[in-house]
């Protein structure tokens, strides 16, 4: 057994050593890995080349055309001796042009334009909002490991613990000093405690790998909880926060993109209705004239202004115009829903905060007593004075306060961070605040 041991302590020496990964690690981590970074540039990427293109619509357009072309023209009824020429001609004619072109009166175009420009700016407040998605995700997957951890340290003690009487249990009944009945009462213990240790082991499992798979890599140590954090309740009431959900939370900006582009759409398509003018130079050298016949070579300069005014088009002008409506009172009513999802949450992680601090203090004098009392417990069943059945109690309640304190410490944490999130202030300096609250390397 003890060489076994021994090469278990070899083997385990020999393998490289790891130094826990901290929330800033993990964070860095996300961000080399998460493909949510990357779309969300490349759709303000998108968006900034769709803007170019509808402030194209509105430049000076230069084009160059040419041509080289063979003509073949049957004369009917065509008298040789008269026209001097035969019944069949071909011959080969070029043309050269150039046209410049410039909107001079363009609502629609304008529009577009504007409208196009508060498209960028949404897929900018979403970038913003994966970025601040991401920081939130990397908190929370973060410490739903460090809970799970915590949560199977307790449910191994327990066994240990269960496992420890039991087997004092076994002793005594093995001397007829105690009943069948305690025996087994205390074997269906034991095998509930192994039972939430399988548990706890699963959660914890399923805990790392949503974090694997918010950084792409396998879950390392991570670093724990500093037992001597003091936890305070956030500052500001309910309407501070308010007033920082509505003027920094990404999503209700990049909704208000939306009413805004919107907004401009309505006014393309109800300008859909005026005239639309621009500019025309054209230049032009050619040795074919009217119905491609054959003429001298010609240059020909051309400058109009030409007005286009639509007068009936079926209703379809009315019909684009009535869309763009419905779509700003659906973007308005959108935002609205949005705005009441998100105060709701506001409210409720504020609150939550502030019963969590609550919840940690109470938690951590009924903890203390607990201890206590399992300590009581255990000293008296040595000495025969106490029941195992209490000892068995007195350890699931200490258990329980234990649960109760992590519990209280991680919801505190959550609720914090997404409180942070929804006012739209959590950034990477909060990461690094966080990160301070970790147990020091």
């Amino acid at each position: 057994m003890f060489k076994i041991l021994l090469a278990v302590v070899l083997w385990v020496g020999g393998l490289p050593w790891v130094a826990a990964a901290d929330l800033l690690g993990v964070y860095q981590q996300v961000l080399e890995s998460d493909p949510r970074v990357r779309l969300a540039e490349l759709n303000v990427q998108i968006g900034e080349a769709r803007e170019q293109q509808v402030i194209a619509d509105l430049l000076p357009q230069l084009n160059v055309t040419s041509s080289i072309s063979t003509v073949r023209q049957d004369l009917e009824g065509n008298n040789p001796a008269i026209s001097r020429r035969g019944d069949r001609d071909s011959f080969k004619g070029e043309r050269y042009s150039a046209v410049l072109s410039q909107p001079l009166f363009d609502l629609p175009k304008y529009y577009n334009w504007q409208r196009q420009q508060e498209v960028t700016k949404q897929a900018e407040h979403d970038q913003l909002e994966t970025q601040r998605q991401i920081m939130l995700d990397v908190v929370q997957y973060y410490f739903k490991v460090l809970l799970a951890q915590d949560n199977l340290s307790v449910a191994e003690n327990e066994t240990v613990v269960s496992k420890a009487i039991l087997l004092q249990l076994e002793e005594l009944y093995k001397k007829q000093l105690v009943k069948i009945t305690n025996l087994m009462d205390a074997q269906a213990r034991s095998d509930l405690a192994n039972a939430e240790l399988l548990a706890a082991q699963t959660a914890l499992v399923m805990a790392k790998e949503q974090l694997t798979e918010l950084t792409g890599h396998s879950v390392q140590q991570l670093t724990p909880l500093r037992d001597d954090l003091t936890f305070r309740p956030v500052e500001g009431g309910v309407e501070t926060w308010l007033e920082r959900l509505t003027a920094n939370n990404a999503t209700l900006l990049s909704k208000r993109d939306v009413i805004k582009a919107n907004n401009s759409s309505v006014k393309q398509q109800r300008s859909g209705h005026l005239p639309v003018v621009d500019f025309q130079l054209m230049v032009q050298r050619t040795d074919l004239g009217f119905n491609n016949s054959a003429v001298g070579l010609t240059n020909i300069t051309s400058a109009s202004v030409n007005v286009n005014m639509p007068l009936f088009t079926s209703g379809k002008t009315t019909a684009f115009h009535a869309e763009a409506i419905h779509r700003l009172e659906s973007s308005k009513l959108q935002y609205e829903t949005e705005f009441r999802k998100l105060r709701r949450e506001l409210i409720s992680n504020l609150t939550e905060i502030n019963a969590s601090v609550e919840k940690i203090r109470a938690t951590k004098v009924a903890l203390a007593s607990a201890k206590k009392n399992y300590q009581a417990m255990e000293k008296g069943f040595k000495y025969g004075v106490v029941d195992s059945s209490e000892v068995f109690e007195a350890q699931r309640i200490l258990s329980q306060a234990n649960r109760d304190l992590f519990e209280a410490k991680y919801q505190y944490i959550f609720s914090r961070t997404n409180l942070m999130h929804l006012g739209g202030i959590i950034s990477a300096h909060e990461i690094e605040l966080i990160n301070q609250w970790l147990t020091p390397s």
